[in-house]
């Protein structure tokens, strides 16, 4: 069972999206380049996160250039930790993550 998710999306030191979805409390804490809140989520908020990364790889590559989108993803559960990460490559529907993201606020 999932506990909570940290989401950290930056590109070099510009940070892009560091997030905290606690699903204990339905609460994301949103820090990102517009504001930093706290948002009430629903049910099927949360069950979509958890959707969208379902079937991703923990590892993705690292490409080296300078300011390259980076994400790094943990999923806390009962059982302990899975860790994603990913630097200049993405799973398919790595932008879904970054819209849902972005609706909260919106």
């Amino acid at each position: 069972m999932i506990k909570a998710i940290e989401i950290m999306i930056n590109s070099g030191v510009i940070i892009t999206y560091n997030c905290f979805i606690s699903y204990t409390d339905k609460t994301c804490y949103l820090n990102d380049k517009i504001n930093d809140k706290k948002y009430e989520v629903t049910d099927d908020f949360l069950n979509n996160i958890k959707k969208v990364i379902l079937y991703w790889k923990n590892e993705y590559g690292t490409n080296n250039l300078i300011d390259t989108e980076e994400f790094t993803i943990i999923v806390h559960t009962t059982e302990g930790q899975d860790k994603y990460h990913g630097k200049g490559i993405y799973p398919d529907n790595y932008r879904l993550l970054k819209e849902m993201l972005g609706d909260l606020h919106g």
